[in-house]
């Protein structure tokens, strides 16, 4: 099995430990008001926008409009938001006069995580923290657009070389004299 990059080192890795450890917090300090970190977030973005078509919603927080379906349609069940159709057929929320209301109960408990991270980190990590994150959701994204082939070289036994494999298909032995006339159809 060739090397790869050690756990401690992925971006991936790294990123989604800090995100639930900052979540985790956020939910801790937030739970006497019953909202998660993930719905104030949308409560929040909502509010600041007046209003703000689903598509926009999920494009301000890099994520499908599927999780935004679900987190909303969870949202209006609660009575926190409501929807209507624009003229350009889009779904468009605002809030309710419940979800403004519950969302100005939270923002004393979200300041007070917010100020716990922030004397934890130090004013100069705090203040690269959201510059540094804003040029990593640039960077995936971009990544994820730009045109790339999603295949690895894999190790091949002495009597194989090395070629590009597909979809996590086993490898294929190379071509030979006496393996010439056999399709790959017949050796994969």
């Amino acid at each position: 099995m060739p090397a790869s990059t050690p756990l401690s080192l992925c971006a991936c890795a790294s990123f989604r430990r800090a995100s639930r450890a900052v979540n985790h917090l956020y939910d801790l300090v937030l739970s006497p008001t019953r909202l998660k970190t993930s719905q104030f977030l949308v409560l929040r973005a909502i509010a600041e926008a007046g209003q703000i078509a689903h598509c926009d919603l999920a494009r301000r927080f890099a994520a499908s409009e599927e999780t935004f379906s679900r987190r909303l349609g969870s949202a209006r069940k609660a009575g926190w938001v409501q929807m209507t159709i624009d003229t350009r057929r889009r779904r468009i929320y605002c809030l309710t006069a419940h979800g403004q209301s519950l969302l100005e109960n939270a923002l004393p408990f979200w300041e007070r995580a917010q100020e716990r991270l922030r004397r934890q980190l130090g004013e100069t990590d705090w203040c690269a923290l959201t510059a540094f994150t804003d040029r990593v959701t640039a960077a995936a994204l971009a990544a994820e657009r730009a045109p790339a082939r999603n295949t690895r070289l894999a190790p091949r036994p002495a009597s194989m070389t090395w070629t590009m494999v597909k979809g996590g298909k086993l490898p294929q032995p190379a071509r030979t004299a006496d393996t010439a006339s056999a399709s790959v159809s017949q050796i994969a």
